[in-house]
């Protein structure tokens, strides 16, 4: 019987990106005088968000996005203070990278799946310096053959090219299931259809699914994984 492979997404699936996202924005709020409000913190997801559904569309590169977001999002907060945009990214991602909590039952759920041999990948749209560092920080790395990153690739999730990279890079993939593990139904579960893999939709938040993106599973607690019949 082959056992199948699992790709797993990183941020907000087995490391909480929410937290670390959390303390590096009220850092940046800090060093520059904005008021740390539930609004002001709504305003710059509001524009980080959109610039990363415009990467993710292949409309931006990855290098606009983080040259911008503060510009746009101080621009939006009225940010009077002089500042160089490219430097607050580097400063905010400098904070992320040390955010490194586990999601809840992250680490149970890996070692259970060590136990039973399981080939685990990590598979991230993240950038390296914040996503190397918080992976390694969390204690997690070794349980994964390889880490994938998105920015190292030059291709990302959902691109079925993205996954290609993957796939050669695995030795015999083409013996081999697959099933992505992840959060985000737009570049995760899509990315796992477009590759033509099974997909485990991560969701303790209980998000509406879209009626056009079925994942094969749905799950609400990362200990769910080991017995999911998708897997056996």
């Amino acid at each position: 019987m082959k056992m199948t492979v699992l790709l797993f997404d990183i941020d907000n699936t087995l490391l909480d990106f929410d937290k670390a996202e959390y303390m590096a924005l009220g850092k940046i709020f800090e060093q520059y005088h904005i008021e740390d409000t539930k609004e002001n913190r709504a305003i710059y997801s509001r524009e980080n968000k959109a610039l990363w559904r415009s990467h993710e569309a292949g409309e931006i590169s990855r290098e606009e996005l983080l040259s911008t977001r503060f510009a746009n999002a101080f621009r939006a907060l009225g940010v009077k203070e002089t500042y160089d945009a490219s430097a607050v990214d580097a400063a905010y991602q400098l904070h992320l990278a040390q955010g490194h909590e586990l999601m809840d039952h992250a680490m149970e759920l890996l070692d259970c799946l060590a136990q039973e041999a399981t080939e685990m990948y990590i598979v991230s749209n993240g950038t390296s310096k914040v996503s190397r560092p918080r992976i390694l920080e969390s204690g997690i790395a070794g349980y994964f053959k390889e880490i994938f990153i998105s920015e190292e690739i030059g291709k990302h999730k959902p691109s079925k090219e993205f996954f290609d990279y993957v796939f050669d890079h695995i030795d015999h993939a083409a013996d081999k299931d697959f099933a992505i593990v992840g959060d985000t139904l737009a570049t995760d579960i899509l990315g796992g259809k477009n590759a033509g893999i099974k997909t485990i939709w991560y969701n303790p938040k209980h998000l509406e699914a879209q009626k056009d993106l079925t994942p094969d599973c749905v799950i609400e607690d990362l200990l769910e994984i080991p017995s999911l019949p998708v897997l056996a």
